[in-house]
């Protein structure tokens, strides 16, 4: 007899046990979804003072860390972003010039790219501590310099009667940088 009032209690204590095992877990999957959707909302309206609204989403998403990025953080994703896209068409138009012959107008054209995207670079990375330091003033002025090198590059070639072989990279260069000022102004 004994153990039949004791089973019960057994019973009472699992159920119990699992009630709140299963709350916790309810509570964990919510938590989760609440902080993922946070960061969704933080980037989309960050991204809705950007003139380039899809760009932003999409690189900044393309970053893992800006799923618990502030608004801080955004803004040193996005540098990041910009940096290496620039890295990359520095690249890119190195490997092109190395190609054409130094005789070809456009050698003439790439060389000048490959410093005006060499400037950008080093722009951008000084931007960083401009950043950290929350000097805006230096960071509008550094990334503004950077946005109009990769122009510069640009109108070589439209004034030497070539068309751009990168075009749109230095334009979506271009958009990543500005995305980047949009968002630093937020920090003011």
């Amino acid at each position: 007899m004994a153990s039949s009032k004791i089973r019960p209690s057994l019973s009472l204590a699992n159920y119990l046990f699992l009630m709140s095992y299963f709350i916790f877990l309810g509570y964990s999957s919510r938590l989760q979804y609440s902080k993922e959707n946070n960061s969704k909302d933080l980037i989309s309206s960050t991204c809705n003072h950007t003139l380039y609204y899809q760009e932003c989403v999409f690189s900044l998403r393309s970053d893992p860390n800006s799923k618990t990025a502030d608004l801080r953080g955004l803004a040193n994703i996005a540098l990041n972003i910009s940096i290496a896209y620039g890295s990359e068409t520095l690249t890119h138009i190195s490997d092109l010039k190395t190609k054409t012959s130094k005789n070809d107008t456009n050698s003439s054209c790439l060389s000048d790219c490959v410093e005006q995207y060499n400037d950008a670079v080093e722009d951008l990375q000084e931007a960083i501590e401009a950043l950290r330091i929350r000097s805006l003033d230096t960071l509008k002025t550094l990334v503004s310099s950077a946005m109009t090198d990769s122009d510069t590059c640009e109108e070589g070639f439209e004034e030497s009667g070539y068309g751009s072989p990168f075009a749109n990279r230095n334009l979506y260069f271009s958009k990543l940088c500005s995305n980047f000022l949009a968002i630093s102004n937020l920090l003011s």
